[in-house]
């Protein structure tokens, strides 16, 4: 017969000592402490005291009602979280996920619940040992971001479309002004210079002969102004026979300046207003060549490219700090302005380029899409 050894009075000061510890740890720590069965209901085997200050159930309502958690999950979370809980039982894995239960009172609060999986020396699993921490305030904080966030996008939005809407108006009143200098101005001037050739072979005074052929002269290069005019206005070209067409035109109409090539591989013409786009970012960076560059060769190439149209304009001049991009650094400034027009349309914009090494501009707009008799959306 074995002899029971008494215990000491240390032994058991000791024990409760590390017992109130214990205790204290887990009572402090500021989320739900928890054991629970391997089983679909995830039946509570402990709960430690935070769940009444959280969710205002008692322990023993808790732990007596094994469907209480499942009934208190939130509807709109609910099947996401069993689908997760019973795909942790049948692997074994850590169980994590974020949700919402229905406090005692009706409130929702919002948990982060980790637990895993404890298992005997036989490798059997045993219990689910785990925490659920209430970041209620978290997500009330997230929502609020997410609602400032969707604020400031509708905002942008919103400009995007202010934006465009002032593009396609003044891209339509160059078209107007264009129209009206074609059929008003250039017609009274073309008239004037008919009468001005018909004064000339009239007269036969030397002098005023001379004078005569020099109104017309200027007549003349008053005409090819306006129509140069016209054709930065609106090119006509753009309209009629496409991006590619009004780009060669409007590179062999400059004077002087680098050799010039396009490069046109579109498997279709882009819709007008994305072809004007296109063509007011490649007018300004022709222009910035022209100006700063001391290039000796420009070449830009047109290709279609994931349902979108991209352009490249590359030349072999001094190149820049490309860096100062977004500064708006002095004989650049129509850099920002090819920024927000491919940006406004939905596509992007970038610049490479460094002293010495020339400059290459890029851009990538998408084709818009277009309902077709079906209600589909397809590219223009």
């Amino acid at each position: 017969m074995s002899q029971q050894i008494p215990l000491s009075p240390e032994f058991m000061r000791g024990l409760k000592e590390a017992e109130a510890t214990y205790r204290y740890l887990v009572e402090g720590i500021p989320a739900i402490l928890y054991i629970d069965a391997v089983d679909d209901l995830s039946s509570n085997l402990y709960t430690s005291p935070q769940m009444e200050a959280i969710l205002g159930f008692t322990l023993e309502e808790w732990r007596g009602d094994p469907g209480l958690w499942v009934a208190r999950l939130h509807e709109e979370d609910r099947e996401r979280v069993m689908e997760e809980n019973l795909r942790s039982n049948q692997r074994g894995e850590p169980f994590c996920c974020e949700y919402r239960l229905i406090a005692a009172d009706g409130r929702e609060v919002w948990f982060r619940d980790e637990a895993a999986l404890v298992r005997n020396e036989a490798g059997e699993p045993q219990f689910w040992r785990g925490f659920m921490f209430d970041i209620t305030e978290q997500k009330r904080t997230e929502e609020k971001l997410q609602q400032s966030l969707d604020i400031l996008r509708h905002t942008m939005e919103e400009r995007r479309a202010l934006l465009r809407r002032l593009e396609e108006a003044q891209e339509e009143e160059r078209r107007r002004i264009a129209a009206d200098i074609h059929d008003d101005s250039i017609q009274v001037i073309s008239a004037a210079d008919l009468r001005v050739q018909a004064l000339h072979r009239e007269t036969e005074d030397p002098g005023l002969r001379r004078d005569i052929a020099e109104v017309h002269e200027t007549l003349k290069l008053a005409v090819d102004r306006l129509r140069r005019l016209i054709f930065e206005l609106r090119p006509p070209l753009l309209d009629r026979e496409g991006l590619a067409a009004a780009l060669r035109t409007y590179l062999d109409d400059a004077e002087g300046g680098p050799e010039l090539t396009v490069d046109d591989r579109l498997e279709a013409e882009p819709p007008p207003e994305m072809r004007a786009v296109l063509f007011r970012i490649a007018q300004e960076a022709i222009v910035n060549t022209r100006k700063h560059a001391g290039a000796g060769r420009l070449d830009v190439s047109l290709a279609s490219e994931d349902s979108g149209v991209r352009m490249t304009i590359a030349d072999d001049g001094r190149g820049f700090d490309a860096g100062e991009m977004v500064a708006a650094a002095p004989g650049h400034v129509g850099l920002p302005t090819m920024v927000e027009r491919a940006e406004l349309s939905g596509g992007w914009f970038r610049v490479k380029s460094a002293p010495g090494e020339g400059t290459v501009v890029e851009c990538w707009l998408p084709v818009p899409a277009r309902a077709d008799s079906g209600g589909r959306s397809t590219p223009a």
